[in-house]
């Protein structure tokens, strides 16, 4: 099932955009018009959940959106930074990670075998997960 989490999109007194995700503190983004705003919320989104998948860290549980706006609010006074009424918020759809083990099969040199296990064990995974960790850290490097 599919994860939507609240942002709160602030106007700034440049006519910009400030993109809050309550959810998520280390996603800071914005734009010069919301629609450039939301488009840069939903990449920002994409990325962490991203990284977070690939690191094994666990993703939170999204909030609601009075929850959302409570705690844009209380962070807009923490920074002394207005507050402004006409704030928006939506939700922004987050990727769909299907992590379902699946089995499959494949052939490796023996020799190759044995470097792996060798530097699965020294990593503190098993084959599976450190051919997984090594998989995801060359498909980043694209």
């Amino acid at each position: 099932m599919r994860k939507y989490y609240a942002a709160g999109f602030i106007p700034e007194a440049d006519e910009a955009w400030t993109v809050y995700f309550p959810d998520f503190p280390e996603i800071h983004t914005g734009g010069g018009t919301l629609e450039e705003a939301t488009e840069n919320a939903a990449d920002a989104l994409r990325i962490l959940l991203e990284t977070m998948v690939r690191g094994n860290n666990a993703v939170p549980e999204p909030s609601g959106l009075a929850s959302a706006r409570e705690r844009v609010k209380a962070a807009r006074l923490l920074d002394d930074l207005p507050y402004p009424e006409d704030a928006v918020y939506q939700l922004v759809a987050a990727p769909s990670f299907d992590l379902t083990p699946v089995r499959v099969n494949v052939s490796i040199p023996r020799a190759s075998l044995a470097v792996i296990d060798d530097k699965a064990s020294a990593y503190g995974f098993t084959r599976s997960g450190f051919l997984t960790h090594a998989a995801l850290a060359y498909r980043q490097e694209d």
